[in-house]
């Protein structure tokens, strides 16, 4: 690739915001619960005796010339200096799982930003200095320069430009903090010390005029300029934070939950400066255990990318309830989409498992709701910081066929899916029982959703919520797609999906002692089983993707379903000459065909497609579909499909997608993103990590 240029999100965990940088030719910086990345200059370069103008990673715009504002004046002549934008060939960038590194002028300069992401116990039972160190709305970052074998001081530069604001310098509020902030909000800073100097005017490059303390304070550029002396090496601590206080929602009041922990932005700030190398170790083992994985080097890049995304959109709050954990959806800023619950489970249940379970209860007690069939579930709980009504999502709408139409099916089997799987890896039994009547209930729904009369049921699907009208219908979560995977009824997709379901409710009901129960899951599975084993097309090899009006489209989520059975080890209802092996070997014929060039392979870029019928496709789904793949039928990964990895790291890493970091629906044809930016899904690679 001749230029990679991305942007990628640098955020603490539950705060729902992100310091986005690295889009070539773009600017960046600190965005609080936005779903594009921030519009600021960043000011990351150098100065040596080589280089007599700065030397400035591309990510501002020429500051304009604010002054004429005050001064009145037409034209205002630039003084000398000034800076040359790096090119990308001039520098290094290294995407790590916790930090983001550039490296120029022979790597004698570096610049790393770090993003620590750990193990976060429950909140409801933190103490307080277990509290700020878990929950501490910061990011942390290093600038540094190799002048041991220079003759001349070398100065670095770190800054930020918003040309919404002035900012205001800190020591003012703490001589213990030297940088500057952006109201109460946001701010950097690093610890006092000998060669820092505090920049702040219409042009950081130049500063034209200086108030008593060497500042103008109502200019919006500001950088902290570092000097390295001859004969040293040297490195600066970055604290990047953020301070959202007060009430942030709607419908269901909250404030974030780092408010009952720290008092303000500056402490903040204080207290990441205080604690930076503890987190810079644990960001640093997070590199490790990323550069030691099996990972293939796209693979490790798409891991890192999706992760920095997933924690862009986390925010975890505090009502008079306790802790209220959401994930919001991207650019699209949906509260708890269960269509990206079900598949961020794997992730969060090794970092913070009590997240998964304090979703699902929210979904019980507030967004689930009874139709003419049983049991159901919404998307989604709101959007954009406002809990819409009980039983009501923000999403979905009455008698629609496509986009905007009810999920139900779908959303019943999250419900059902992420449940059991939470249930099973963390051995919480106790919350199992306590849900036992939501699980039976969810059974009888699925029951009915599939026929009311038991006799005429073979465990597909198919019935419609009332909700969607006599002229509507309901949907899958791929909304966007054509009919191969945006019909609810009679789809492939769903089918294979509750049939996992119906697995691991089986398993539920076994452990908790319900025989009954589990006897009618377990025949309901293998009936279901069966079913779709008769829709197989022997002409052709394929399963069609609706079993209706002749469909012919081929779909990779086909095996779909059975990624929970296989994450959980339930090895009787994954093993291929087992309980299912006509189905099994069904399925491997399908992806076999399906996984070839013009089919789900894009004809044009070797990308991954959802659907042979539409260039929509989802990487967080292809991340999915290829572990599958990969664990149950390893025979049909061929050349062409083992290069995917390369052409879905691409996309990522070209502006088509890079512009606005994580993008999870791309054109397989031309790796441009068309819709789902800035998103958290991605992060269902995660699941690579166990192959």
């Amino acid at each position: 690739m001749a230029q990679e240029s991305y942007h990628t999100q640098h955020a603490p965990f539950g705060a729902f915001a992100s310091f986005t940088v690295g889009l070539v030719d773009s600017q960046g910086g600190f965005g609080q619960s936005l779903g594009v990345p921030a519009r600021q200059n960043v000011y990351v370069g150098f100065r040596s005796a080589q280089h007599a103008r700065w030397q400035m990673l591309p990510f501002l715009n020429p500051p304009v010339a604010a002054e004429t504002a005050f001064t009145a004046e037409d034209t205002v002549p630039r003084p000398p200096g000034g800076f040359d934008a790096l090119r990308p060939a001039a520098y290094q960038r290294t995407l790590n799982w916790a930090s983001d590194t550039w490296r120029a002028d022979e790597s004698r300069f570096g610049f790393s930003l770090l993003t620590p992401f750990d193990h976060v116990a429950d909140p409801a039972k933190m103490k307080k200095s277990a509290a700020r160190f878990q929950l501490a709305p910061a990011i942390f970052g290093w600038i540094e320069y190799d002048n041991r074998a220079g003759t001349e001081p070398v100065e670095l530069m770190f800054g930020i430009g918003d040309p919404s604001r002035p900012l205001r310098p800190l020591s003012e509020a703490d001589p213990k903090l030297v940088g500057f902030a952006g109201g109460t909000g946001w701010g950097y800073a690093t610890a006092p010390t000998r060669g820092i100097e505090l920049r702040q005017g219409f042009d950081v490059f130049a500063p034209k005029f200086r108030d008593y303390h060497g500042l103008l304070v109502i200019a919006a550029e500001t950088a902290l300029v570092f000097s390295v002396p001859a004969g040293r090496r040297k490195r600066f601590p970055l604290v990047l934070g953020f301070y959202a206080a007060g009430t942030q929602t709607t419908g269901l009041p909250a404030s974030y939950a780092y408010t009952r922990v720290f008092d303000d932005l500056e402490d903040v700030l204080k207290h990441g400066l205080e604690h930076f190398d503890r987190y810079a170790a644990i960001a640093a083992t997070r590199d490790r255990e990323l550069d030691r994985s099996r990972l293939n080097p796209d693979q490790r890049f798409l891991l890192a990318q999706s992760t920095h995304s997933y924690y862009g959109s986390t925010q975890l709050l505090w009502d008079k309830r306790g802790p209220l954990w959401m994930v919001n959806e991207g650019e699209y800023r949906m509260i708890n989409t269960f269509d990206l619950t079900v598949d961020h489970v794997f992730f969060e249940l090794a970092w913070h498992p009590w997240a998964v379970r304090d979703v699902l209860d929210l979904f019980v007690r507030r967004y689930s709701y009874r139709d003419r069939h049983g049991l159901a579930f919404t998307h989604d709980m709101g959007v954009m910081n406002h809990f819409t009504m009980p039983g009501r999502s923000s999403y979905e709408c009455d008698h629609l066929t496509g986009c905007f139409s009810h999920m139900t099916m779908e959303q019943l089997l999250n419900w059902v899916l992420t449940a059991v799987t939470y249930a099973s890896h963390t051995e919480d039994r106790r919350w199992l029982k306590t849900n036992l009547k939501t699980l039976l209930a969810c059974a009888e729904s699925l029951h009915v959703r599939d026929d009311a009369d038991p006799k005429k049921r073979d465990g597909i699907l198919k019935r419609d919520s009332d909700r969607c009208g006599a002229d509507g219908s309901e949907i899958t979560t791929y909304d966007s797609l054509d009919v191969s995977l945006g019909q609810a009824r009679n789809n492939l997709y769903l089918a294979v999906k509750t049939l996992g379901a119906w697995v691991l409710l089986e398993r539920a009901f076994g452990a908790l002692g319900q025989a009954k129960a589990a006897g009618d899951a377990r025949a309901t599975a293998d009936r279901l089983a069966q079913s779709i084993t008769q829709k197989f097309e022997h002409d052709t090899g394929f399963f069609p993707a609706v079993f209706e009006k002749g469909n012919r489209s081929r779909i990779l989520p086909a095996v779909e379903g059975f990624i929970y059975p296989l994450y959980l080890g339930y090895t009787d209802a994954t093993n291929r000459t087992g309980r299912f092996a006509p189905l099994f070997r069904q399925l491997g014929q399908h992806m076999a065909q399906a996984l070839q060039p013009g089919i789900c392979l894009d004809a044009k870029s070797g990308g991954w497609k959802m659907s042979s019928t539409s260039t929509n496709t989802w990487f967080s789904k292809i991340a999915i579909a290829q572990h599958v793949v990969r664990q149950l039928f390893p025979e049909v990964m061929n050349d062409a499909a083992r290069a995917g990895d390369r052409v879905h790291a691409d996309w990522q890493r070209t502006p088509g997608c890079g512009r606005d970091a994580m993008c999870d629906q791309i054109r397989s044809d031309s790796g441009v993103a068309c819709g789902s930016r800035y998103y958290p899904r991605g992060v269902s690679c995660y699941l690579w990590l166990s192959e």
